[in-house]
């Protein structure tokens, strides 16, 4: 390693080939989890039996953490 890298973190790059595919189809499985959270809240909010509210926002929430987690491996940050 040379002397001016010391202390700097590594240049991260653009993800290529499967880790490509895999970033955007975590980047949709976030956008999807984030429109069925705001569904989910817009519908049930209210409601008398709350635990389908419930029920729904962990399912959304899941399924906006599998993007996340997708994304982040595709760009080597995790």
């Amino acid at each position: 390693m040379s002397e001016e890298r010391v202390g700097r973190s590594p240049i991260l790059q653009r993800p290529v080939g499967v880790r490509w595919v895999i970033y955007w189809c975590g980047r949709i499985l976030q956008m999807i989890g984030l429109v069925l959270i705001w569904w989910v809240l817009l519908l049930f909010a209210g409601t008398a039996g709350m635990g389908v509210l419930l029920y729904w926002s962990a399912a959304a929430a899941l399924v906006f953490y599998a993007g996340w987690v997708c994304m982040m491996w595709a760009t080597g940050k995790w």
